[in-house]
């Protein structure tokens, strides 16, 4: 008689005998009665394994196997050189130990007795973490398995295979395909392990977290199941040189990767919650950090990985970008890194890459980040994380600055602007700080938009109020020459003043002009604020009048003008230079022709940048008050249709 229902199964002898045999070992995965029995067993002697040695262990498992796939093209030279005799690539004594012990527990397993075997790799891990214990018991496996394998395949064999491929002038007979298919199974448990170590590593005492812990207890356990699973197939196929059957892998493969996306689809939910909860009620830095980032970060002045509980007690700066990273940014956030009080003020600046984590997209990370001199990630940003970042903090694709303080709340969420434009002079960075800014550079909004990286003499011509005449234009080539032609004339009239094409600094203006747009709409969003109308002004008139134009004195801006009318005035110099004495200065005469020729527009209009979250639904007209039609501009025509 025979019954086989994935439970049991009774076999009649020759004798007339019943010989019952356990479940296989997948049937464990559905045995809940089971699994609650050894993983509710408290832990003996807890021994605490960090992330970083966690990781290393994994990294060990999938560079053995590497090896021992890449020795398939050199069976000869398998055999371990005496001077690596002995290492561990940096594991801890300790685990090493335990890792040994688990080793002898595959080595003599208990015959036919799943849930024995499985009973004594967890008492023998009581200590650990379940995470942890998936980790060790994966890297016992694979350790043992190779060493098998190879010891059956080759062990005695060795010098007879160098010695027959000499005589048939070709290398030695490659691995076989049995070991190639468990060493691809072992990659797929591998795959499933490294997240379960990186979801837990976000989870600072994940263990109190119930949702969390358990959703990581159950699927360390299937972990281990998992490795006797492989277990049972490498000393029933590979051990008689047989390879593995087409239904052994397939529903291998089938079960680890059912648990691995359901795991995967339930832990991203989880941390996401996570997140929230500790966002809205942090209380330390690090907590937040850990949440967002996992324990560990990556320092990348010394090139290594570090706890978070470096960051303890100090402010972060988040730089959040993709991997494109302006040169002027980093510039201007490397001048506030290297300040002196930076790091005495307990600052921090950390670049979090929003990537999909494509191979190339990798490498361009680790490239990046190999020369930064301040702290990122270990890896890819979660999706859980990103998922908040773009949700809560709005985050699209474009540099972004969050500020977190000390207790790791968030102080600023849109600080890149305020940075552009001042610099250190922003820290400490918060809302406040903004709102301080913009109060004491009321009257001098001039300064903000012309600093030494447009023209390196500016300020010096601020300090001595000389006549500055800023013009520009991205398309009209031809009345910039004509311009150039007028001031060259002027010049003959022994007027003194400092011509300033910006030229090859427009970039460089514009995305000055655009930040200074940015953070004072921020700060205070009436358009009809004087400062903000002459910044819209000016940006209208470079973006969609052809050019720009500004007479001022110093910083006092006298006026600010579109690129043809400035032309027009300038064209007609002879009939009012003359008029510029010790008495009349340059800019008043010149602002009285400009005001006695060029026609206002019936309709007053003005463009704001592309932001997010600045612009106002409703706008009045800053010279009638009525309120504007709005598309793509904003305009009023008074009253007039």
């Amino acid at each position: 008689m025979a019954k086989n229902n994935g439970n049991v199964t009774a076999v009649a002898g020759n004798n007339g005998s019943i010989t019952m045999t356990v479940p296989t070992v997948l049937d464990l995965l559905e045995d809940a009665n089971f699994k609650e029995k050894v993983t509710s067993k408290p832990r003996l002697d807890p021994k605490e394994v960090d992330v970083k040695s966690l990781n290393l262990s994994l990294s060990l498992v999938e560079k053995i196997l590497n090896q021992a796939l890449d020795s398939a093209d050199d069976v000869a030279n398998t055999t371990w050189a005496k001077d690596n005799q002995g290492q561990s690539d940096g594991l801890a004594a300790d685990l090493t130990s335990t890792i040994g012990k688990l080793y002898d527990k595959f080595e003599a397993p208990q015959i036919n007795n799943e849930k024995q075997t499985i009973q004594l790799l967890v008492d023998e891990l009581s200590s650990f973490s379940w995470d942890a214990k998936a980790v060790l018991t994966l890297l016992a496996f694979t350790a043992y398995c190779t060493e098998s394998f190879f010891y059956t395949q080759f062990g005695a064999k060795a010098k007879l295979l160098r010695l027959t491929a000499s005589v048939r002038g070709k290398p030695p007979p490659a691995m076989t395909k049995a070991f190639v298919d468990l060493s691809n199974l072992i990659r797929k448990t591998l795959e499933f392990t490294k997240c379960i170590v990186e979801y837990g590593s976000y989870c600072k005492n994940f263990e109190k977290k119930p949702g969390m812990s358990k959703c990581i207890l159950d699927n360390s356990y299937y972990i281990i199941v998992f490795v006797l699973r492989c277990s049972d197939l490498f000393s029933r196929k590979i051990s008689r040189g047989n390879e593995l059957e087409e239904p052994d892998l397939s529903n291998f493969l089938r079960q680890v990767m059912t648990k691995y996306q359901y795991f995967k689809e339930k832990g991203e939910e989880l941390l996401y919650q996570n997140i929230e909860e500790i966002s809205s009620g942090c209380t330390d830095i690090v907590d937040h950090m850990t949440a967002l980032f996992s324990s560990t970060v990556y320092q990348c002045s010394k090139k290594t990985t570090v706890k978070v509980e470096e960051l303890k007690n100090k402010s972060v700066i988040l730089l959040i970008l993709d991997l494109k990273l302006s040169d002027d940014d980093r510039t201007t956030l490397t001048s506030i890194y290297n300040v002196s009080t930076f790091k005495s003020d307990n600052y921090e600046i950390m670049w979090v890459p929003i990537v999909k984590g494509h191979d190339e997209e990798m490498k361009q990370f680790l490239d990046m980040r190999s020369g930064m001199p301040w702290y990122t990630c270990t890896s890819m940003v979660s999706k859980p994380a990103v998922k908040f970042i773009e949700e809560k903090w709005q985050f699209r694709q474009q540099t972004m600055v969050v500020v977190l303080n000390k207790e790791g709340k968030v102080v600023n969420k849109d600080a890149m602007t305020m940075i552009r434009v001042w610099g250190w002079k922003a820290c400490p960075f918060t809302e406040l700080k903004y709102k301080d800014l913009w109060s004491t550079r009321e009257m001098n909004w001039l300064e903000l938009m012309v600093n030494e990286t447009i023209a390196s003499y500016i300020d010096q011509s601020f300090e001595r109020k000389e006549l500055l005449l800023l013009y520009d234009s991205v398309e009209d080539s031809k009345t910039v020459r004509e311009i150039e032609e007028y001031l060259e004339k002027i010049k003959g009239y022994s007027v003194s003043f400092r011509d300033i094409r910006i030229g090859m600094k427009r970039d460089k203006f514009l995305t000055r002009l655009e930040n200074c747009i940015f953070s004072k709409m921020h700060v205070n969003q009436d358009i009809n604020n004087a400062l903000t109308q002459e910044l819209l002004k000016l940006y209208t008139s470079y973006k969609k009048q052809g050019g720009f134009a500004i007479v001022a004195r110093g910083s006092r801006v006298v006026v600010n003008a579109r690129l043809t009318d400035f032309a027009t005035v300038l064209s007609q110099h002879q009939t009012w230079i003359k008029r510029v004495t010790q008495t009349q200065d340059f800019e008043a005469v010149f602002q009285e022709h400009y005001d006695q020729v060029i026609v206002k527009p019936r309709c007053h209009h003005f463009y704001i940048p592309n932001m997010v979250d600045h612009v106002p639904k409703r706008i009045e007209c800053p010279a009638c008050s009525r309120e504007m039609k709005t598309a793509i501009t904003y305009e009023c025509c008074h009253g007039a249709h």
